[in-house]
């Protein structure tokens, strides 16, 4: 059966970017779905918008690429400064030289709608576009209908950040992924990669900060580079749980 891809993006003229969220769902279940998520725009601890876009479009079975979730683990962190180590022990776990110097960048990174693409090394941006960043998208996570339908029935994090980080460390140029929520109620953050799997860090910052931020961080050449940037913003993708 072909499936259709929604799209979600929610803003206002004060605050820019309020939410996003996404689906790819069988025929049978587009309308259901499209009603939540204008549900979940509508209803943002960041406030209400003045700007909704949907966006929907039929996916084919055959574009669709499968890929099992990432292993999860769970890190109890007290505050954020014991967060923030736990992140740089695990890059350089990585061994990457440069952890501190992208830690820093990742604590200073500047709010935008997508991900920093750096070079893991030279700690150069790549992303085309560095006020909007680089968007991973066109994904899903499929699981028993009854889970996947309670699921969608409000943001859950957990979830989509898990969806989110199998798919980007899942290209062969991306070394890791740091994430923290720019959500002001959700403090929980995580690094992810091939070799250590989803790792959730429990408190990354404050409760009440809009501050969040996404780095992609890359090794390979221009050609891997572009390959990178389809991939991410072009690839549909759904994780099984």
């Amino acid at each position: 059966m072909d499936r259709y891809s929604i799209r979600m993006r929610a803003s206002n003229a004060q605050q820019g970017h309020i939410s996003g969220a996404e689906k790819i769902v069988p025929e049978p279940e587009l309308e259901l779905y499209c009603s939540r998520l204008l549900l979940r725009a509508m209803r943002h601890s960041k406030g209400k918008p003045d700007f909704i876009n949907l966006k929907i479009e039929a996916v084919k079975e055959e574009e669709i690429l499968h890929l099992p979730a990432l292993p999860v683990t769970t890190v109890e962190t007290a505050d954020p400064a014991q967060g923030q180590e736990a992140v740089l022990s695990y890059l350089r776990r990585l061994g990457l030289l440069r952890a501190e110097e992208i830690l820093a960048l990742w604590r200073e990174s500047p709010a935008m709608r997508g991900a920093m693409l750096l070079h893991a090394d030279t700690l150069e941006r790549l992303e085309p576009d560095r006020e909007r960043g680089i968007r991973a998208t066109y994904m899903d996570m499929e699981t028993a209908d009854e889970q996947r339908r309670s699921a969608c029935a409000g943001k859950n994090h957990f979830n989509e950040a898990l969806v989110l980080a199998t798919k980007v460390v899942s290209h062969p140029a991306i070394l890791a992924e740091l994430c923290i929520s720019d959500d002001p109620d959700y403090v929980t953050g995580y690094i992810a990669s091939r070799q250590l799997g989803y790792v959730r860090i429990t408190t990354l910052k404050e409760t009440g900060s809009p501050r969040g931020g996404r780095i992609f961080l890359f090794r390979g050449d221009e050609k891997d580079r572009e390959d990178c940037i389809r991939y991410m913003q072009e690839q549909k993708v759904i994780v099984h749980v």
